[in-house]
């Protein structure tokens, strides 16, 4: 039986704290592989007054754990987060895992470590492409599923990543994603316009006229199912409003703040950040490493349990 890895995150925020309580609230851990140090989640432990179970199986990252300080970002802590993360794509390489749950890392502590990528995602893309795959974003809650046409860059730069090439690409991963590893047979995709009203005819912008709307034609044609693009506010106020039942099986959205901020007032712990594209899936909590609260029991933990979950739904343990 494949594992569903849990990696550790960074350890000087809530990333032990927030998988110790998750596991708490499993039944079944005979599918679970929790990879991390294990003198960070004794210190866990007798901090927060929390305890790991004896029956999950603990991989453990030997690490000089004492450099590491509660609630403060260093190189120390971002060099154990990018030594777990790669051990759970080692593993995957290997067959032996199926997919990852990640505890949420600190970026900043990650490149003081040496490591110059900008997240999980593009770390995950370096271990797990065989050269040709390219990871996507993707945010989902309940069934609403937004993947993001750009990721972390600025916003001065969205424009110039708005092609058409950049669109067909994205949504044929998209829509083979949700074919293969979301069991719809039959996709139904919406994609937002760049600029406000959909560019009000080329009055508030024409990349709709130039761009998005023959990359939408040319996606018909190849037999995808996508329709748009629609003015992103109503479109995606509409989608969260009916997050349950939502009119389409996937969104594409152009940019990171045109989709999250509506998405992530269902509440943190009710967003999932899914890293699709690539051999196996990855998800996450919505949050960030939290430091003001770190080692303080306070963290909450429900995103966290709701990663973990979906993909013991997604692979369950019987397969």
């Amino acid at each position: 039986m494949k594992k569903i890895a849990i990696t550790m995150g960074d350890a000087a925020g809530i990333g032990p704290e927030i998988i110790l309580k998750a596991i708490n609230k499993i039944n079944d851990l005979s599918d679970l592989l929790i990879i991390g140090n294990r003198n960070i989640f004794k210190r866990t432990e007798n901090i927060c007054n929390l305890f790991l179970p004896e029956n999950i199986e603990f991989l453990d990252v030997p690490f000089y754990e004492k450099g590491i300080i509660n609630a403060t970002e260093n190189e120390y802590s971002g060099e154990l987060a990018f030594l777990c993360l790669k051990k759970a794509c080692d593993l995957i390489n290997e067959g032996k895992v199926s997919s990852v749950a990640t505890a949420p890392i600190s970026k900043n502590a990650l490149n003081m470590a040496g490591y110059k990528f900008s997240g999980q995602t593009e770390i995950l893309e370096e271990q797990l492409s065989d050269g040709n795959e390219k990871a996507q974003m993707l945010f989902v809650a309940k069934n609403l599923r937004v993947l993001l046409l750009t990721r972390h860059i600025a916003l001065k730069n969205v424009s110039h990543y708005t092609t058409e090439n950049n669109i067909i690409n994205t949504a044929k991963i998209f829509n083979n994603e949700l074919i293969n590893k979301f069991k719809i047979s039959s996709p139904k995709i919406a994609m937002c316009s760049l600029n406000p009203h959909a560019g009000e005819n080329g009055l508030l912008g024409d990349e709709e006229i130039k761009i998005i709307n023959p990359a939408i034609e040319k996606l018909n044609t190849a037999g995808i199912n996508i329709e748009g693009a629609f003015s992103a506010d109503t479109l995606i106020g509409k989608a969260v409003k009916n997050h349950s039942n939502p009119d389409y099986d996937g969104y594409i959205a152009c940019y990171h703040d045109q989709a999250l901020p509506a998405i992530k007032s269902l509440g943190l712990e009710n967003v999932l950040n899914i890293t699709i594209g690539l051999k196996a899936l990855r998800v996450s909590p919505s949050h960030g490493t939290a430091f003001d609260i770190a080692y303080k029991n306070r963290a909450n933990y429900g995103s966290m349990l709701n990663s973990i979950n979906y993909l013991k739904a997604l692979y369950p343990s019987h397969q």
